[in-house]
C-alpha cells in the first residue's frame, strides 16, 4: 500500500501568512512569512506522516466561472488576499520546484476540485492524506482510502478526520457533509444556507432525510417523510423559501472530481534551492524540509 499527501496549497499559505509574522522578509525586504511557515508545516508533515509521494495544489481559479453561473453570490464580497500574500505564491513554486516536489491544479477551477479529481482518479492501493484548512474538503472522506488532516491553530496542530472522525465532529456521515454545508451555508463563501438553519438544525435535517431532495419534496408537499418539518411549520416555510437557492447550491458546494488536471514535477536542483533560501531568507525551511526528505531526521525542529 503506497501513500501520498494532497496539500491544498492556497488553503495553507493563508493560514501560514497569518501564523508568522509580517517581519519575516527575504534579503529585498519582501514578505515571505506565508513561505516560511508553509515549508516547515510541510517538513512536519513528511516527517510525521512519510508519504510516499506528496502534491502541491493550487486554486487556478478561486471563483470558477460554472459556480458564479450557479450562484452570482458565491465568493462575491471575499476579501482581497492580504498585501503581501499574493507574490509568495511565486517564491513558493520556484522553491517547490528547485526540490522536485509535484505540484497540480485545474484550469478554470479550485484547488478543492483538482485534489477531488486526484482523489477520484487515485491509483488502487494508495491511501490520500488532504493537508488544508477548507471544510468543503471534508466531502472526499471516504474509508481506508482517503482522510483529511483539518489545521487548527496555524498550520502546526492538525485534526484527523476519517469517517469516524466526521461523524463525531458533525453528526454527519463524510459522504453526506456537502448537504450539511448547503443547508448550513458558509458566509465565508457568500453562501447563506437556509434561513435560520444552524449547523443543529442542518444536523437534524440530514439524519431524518435521505437526501436534501427528499426533504424540499417534503416541505412542498407536506408528506410526512420526516418528523422535523411537522414539527416546525416555520422551517418547512424556511425550505419552501429556499428551493431555488437549494438547486443553485448542486452545482455550487460538491467539490468537482471530473475536471481536467494540470501536473508538474522538475528535477531536483541543490544550487538552485540554495541561492534562493538565501534570496529568500528561508535556508532553515529548507534545510528542514531537506533533512526529512532524506529520511536524517523525523522531527524537524532536530534541525
Amino acid at each position: 500500500m503506497s501513500s501520498r499527501v494532497l496539500l491544498d496549497t492556497s488553503s495553507l499559505m493563508y493560514r501560514a501568512f497569518f501564523s508568522m509574522p509580517s517581519t519575516v522578509t527575504g534579503e529585498g525586504g519582501q514578505p515571505v512569512n506565508a513561505v516560511h511557515g508553509y515549508l516547515d508545516m510541510t517538513a512536519r508533515l513528511i516527517g510525521s506522516r512519510h508519504p510516499d509521494r506528496v502534491v502541491h495544489v493550487y486554486d487556478d481559479d478561486w471563483r470558477p466561472a460554472p459556480r458564479v453561473a450557479a450562484y452570482a453570490g458565491y465568493k462575491a464580497n471575499r476579501a482581497p488576499d492580504p498585501q503581501g500574500l499574493p507574490e509568495q505564491f511565486g517564491f513558493l513554486r520556484e522553491i517547490l520546484d528547485a526540490f522536485g516536489f509535484a505540484q497540480a491544479d485545474a484550469p478554470g477551477w479550485e484547488a478543492e476540485d483538482a485534489i477531488g479529481a486526484l482523489c477520484s482518479r487515485s491509483p488502487q492501493g494508495t491511501t490520500t492524506d488532504i493537508g488544508t484548512g477548507d471544510r468543503d474538503l471534508i466531502q472526499l472522506v471516504h474509508d481506508p482510502v482517503v482522510r483529511v488532516l483539518f489545521t487548527l491553530r496555524g498550520v502546526t496542530e492538525l485534526r484527523i478526520l476519517d469517517e469516524a472522525g466526521v461523524l463525531a465532529k458533525y453528526g454527519v456521515p463524510a459522504s453526506r457533509y456537502a448537504e450539511f454545508a448547503t443547508l448550513r451555508g458558509d458566509p465565508s463563501d457568500g453562501l447563506p444556507g437556509v434561513r435560520g438553519v444552524g449547523e443543529k438544525t442542518a444536523r437534524v435535517l440530514v439524519g431524518a432525510y435521505p437526501s436534501l431532495t427528499a426533504l424540499v419534496d417534503d416541505a412542498l408537499a407536506g408528506k410526512r417523510i420526516g418528523a422535523p418539518l411537522q414539527r416546525s411549520p416555520a422551517l418547512r416555510a424556511a425550505i419552501r423559501e429556499s428551493v431555488e437557492y437549494l438547486e443553485a447550491m448542486r452545482l455550487v458546494v460538491p467539490i468537482r472530481t471530473d475536471v481536467p488536471v494540470r501536473q508538474w514535477e522538475r528535477a531536483r536542483d541543490d544550487a538552485t534551492l540554495e541561492s534562493l533560501g538565501e534570496r529568500y531568507r528561508v535556508g532553515g525551511p529548507i534545510r528542514r524540509l531537506r533533512a526529512v526528505q532524506a529520511g536524517l531526521v523525523q522531527d524537524p525542529e532536530e534541525t
